[in-house]
């Protein structure tokens, strides 16, 4: 019987480490993205025993990178009959501001580079594969700033709603063609306690930002999700949702 892949981006820690956990604990084999080499490894370690993983370090906002991803991709899934059934859009970035005069450009382009154009390509490039394993399904991760703009969220809250119109293109595209296409749906996990929060909190602290106070107390309060709470929502919502419910949604935990 062939092996059934799940690709995540982001999965050296936080909520695509836990996915990662969680689908290699319902018997994928997954295929583990991310910049650092050891904190892929990592995760990879943390996989329940006899499940299978393997790293792909890179970085998916450069155009080689993710060539290079993608054809690393196929070269060790086409040997073995192996299916790439899902493909999670995990991977986030976007540095808080001071304000409209502190966004910084190059952070901008940089947040797009991650949370848009990297989806888009990594997605057109593993539809192939992603076509071969039909019924085969596409998870990106998005985030309520996206409709919530604060102060200082410019390149995260801007890139995230972009990425919440490419998910509405792809499934527009993909609902229109004849071809047996990957179902698509977004993901909205909420507050999530990671280490990337924790980061984005210090960043925001030392901006002045408003809504640290906000974060301070619901992480306090445990008024958030864990990444392992999220993750297991997401796997559900991977493999356990019919067609019918998940092609085109707008999914919470």
């Amino acid at each position: 019987m062939a092996t059934d892949v799940a690709v995540i981006t982001g999965a050296g820690s936080g909520i695509g480490a836990a996915l990662a956990v969680e689908l290699a604990d319902r018997g994928l084999s997954v295929a583990l993205i991310g910049r650092r080499r050891d904190a892929l490894e990592r995760t990879c370690a943390s996989l329940p025993e006899g499940a299978t993983g393997f790293v792909l370090p890179g970085d998916i906002a450069i155009r080689d990178d993710r060539q290079r991803l993608i054809t690393k991709l196929g070269e060790r899934l086409e040997p073995t009959g192996a299916r790439l059934r899902y493909l999670v859009h995990n991977a986030g970035v976007g540095e808080p501001a001071t304000g409209i005069e502190g966004i910084d450009p190059d952070d901008l382009a940089q947040a797009l580079a991650v949370n848009v154009t990297a989806p888009l390509a990594l997605t057109q490039g593993l539809l192939p594969l992603l076509r071969a394993a039909y019924p085969s399904r596409v998870l990106m991760v998005g985030a309520g700033i996206a409709d919530r703009p604060q102060p200082g969220t410019g390149s995260y809250g801007i890139s995230k709603k972009a990425l919440a119109r490419l998910f509405e293109q792809l499934t527009m595209e993909f609902a229109r063609s004849a071809v047996t296409e990957p179902d698509v749906a977004l993901f909205q996990p909420g507050l999530v306690d990671t280490p990337g929060i924790r980061t984005h909190l210090e960043a925001a602290r030392r901006c002045g930002l408003p809504h640290v106070d906000y974060l301070d107390q619901a992480l306090a309060a445990g008024q958030s999700r864990s990444a392992e709470a999220v993750a297991g929502a997401m796997a559900e919502a991977l493999i356990d949702i019919s067609t019918e419910h998940f092609a085109g949604a707008f999914l919470r935990p």
